[in-house]
């Protein structure tokens, strides 16, 4: 999958929870794009699923789409923590009475013209980079119904997880995905569920946004 990162070094951060929830009738000069299937294959996860909206000062995001079925697609393991991030517990499917976690994660070029072999993807996750590409933690949720809705923000400076802080927001180039971590648990194995860097992009579900 092109457009999105295979192998990026990510710390874990704390979700923030965005100031200003968005609402479907805050579309105003956002856009929204198809939620692909795990992995980029199969179905639609969801049809304009997710919504992206830029001003000068970030981005707010926002993904709307049916909660994966527990059992109904492939799992992480807990050893798949990405490169630099804390311990995750070990994963395990949920199902009637144990809902599972999820993460929103937002990948942000800040120079898509710089991307290397005009692809944005994990070469241009880098400080170095000239694409200047960002990693952001963008919410964390228990799935507790049948429909997941993830929601955040991401400011003008903000530190990212890894990379480079969000400099162009207007301009950048934009990659959400949808992260599963398993049952959800209990005490400190909950707090890395809903704030650790697991899996890759054969494991997630995602949209693109172009400037």
């Amino acid at each position: 999958m092109k457009w999105i990162i295979a192998g990026i070094a990510a710390l874990v951060i704390v979700v923030v929870a965005s100031a200003v929830l968005l609402s479907r009738d805050s579309t105003g000069a956002g856009v929204s794009a198809d939620i692909q299937g795990q992995g980029g294959e199969g179905e639609q996860l969801a049809a304009d699923g997710a919504w992206l909206a830029r001003s000068p000062s970030g981005l707010r995001v926002r993904v709307v789409v049916p909660t994966p079925s527990p059992g109904s697609y492939e799992y992480p393991t807990g050893d798949m923590v990405v490169a630099g991030a804390a311990p995750h517990p070990d994963v395990i499917p949920g199902g009637a009475g144990a809902p599972e976690v999820f993460t929103l994660w937002s990948f942000v070029f800040n120079r898509p013209d710089l991307c290397t072999d005009d692809t944005c993807d994990f070469d241009d996750l880098d400080t170095t980079a000239p694409a200047k590409g960002g990693v952001f933690q963008t919410d964390g949720r228990i799935a507790d119904g049948d429909e997941l809705d993830l929601v955040g923000s991401v400011r003008v400076g903000q530190t990212p997880s890894t990379g480079s802080s969000l400099e162009n927001p207007i301009g950048a180039e934009i990659h959400v995905a949808i992260a599963p971590h398993g049952k959800a648990l209990s005490g400190p194995d909950l707090y890395r569920q809903l704030n650790g860097a697991l899996g890759n992009p054969s494991l997630w579900w995602a949209a693109s946004f172009f400037p």
